[in-house]
């Protein structure tokens, strides 16, 4: 008698990590509007099982993507933690690009959180901005980062390599962004740099 609620609870457990890890899969490559059947169709199992375990698809999709979301934050947390202002702030300014590039939906948040993404990440968009400031401010202030740069100038240089895969000729490699952020790093540390243009 006890042997088949057992075995179901059990696969509906495998069921649910199907979906969870299918999420993952397809919000990271098609972005925060991934359809329910993509989703499904990954994990091996029908719409209707979706809904069922989640209730919904934007419920699920909000799963994810606060998962990711809380990655890039312990990214900055380690960051903020580390007593070199100047690897604190390289740190997170590599790890907040890695997580934009690998990830269409965490890059959809940073380009968009304030136009109509779930309540429950807000939150995140406000931890990510104060650790980018107080990294920013701290480097500036122990003379490793030129003091005419602004945090938001770093946010924009973060998502300079995503979906950057082509410029004429010139194809970008899978670790272009890598390059891309190390220039900009040298650019930001560079001990006489150019005035900038405007404010």
């Amino acid at each position: 008698m006890t042997e088949e609620p057992a075995r179901e609870r059990s696969d509906s457990r495998r069921k649910r990590l199907r979906l969870i890890a299918a999420a993952r899969e397809a919000v990271a490559e098609h972005g925060l509007d991934v359809s329910a059947a993509e989703i499904a169709a990954r994990a091996e199992v029908g719409v209707a099982t979706l809904y069922r375990r989640f209730g919904s698809k934007e419920a699920l999709v909000q799963d994810v993507l606060i998962d990711g979301l809380a990655e890039v934050q312990s990214a900055a947390d380690e960051a903020l933690a580390d007593p070199d202002a100047w690897s604190g702030f390289a740190r997170f300014l590599v790890a907040l690009t890695q997580a934009q590039v690998a990830n269409r939906g965490v890059a959809e948040f940073t380009a968009t959180h304030s136009k109509g993404l779930p309540p429950a990440t807000a939150p995140y968009a406000e931890r990510l901005t104060a650790a980018m400031q107080e990294l920013t401010e701290r480097a500036q202030a122990a003379g490793v980062v030129r003091t005419d740069v602004t945090w938001r100038d770093v946010f924009m240089l973060s998502v300079a390599p995503v979906g950057a895969d082509e410029c004429l000729a010139a194809r970008a490699g899978e670790q272009q962004w890598r390059r891309t952020i190390a220039i900009a790093l040298d650019g930001l540390r560079t001990p006489s740099p150019h005035e900038l243009p405007t404010a």
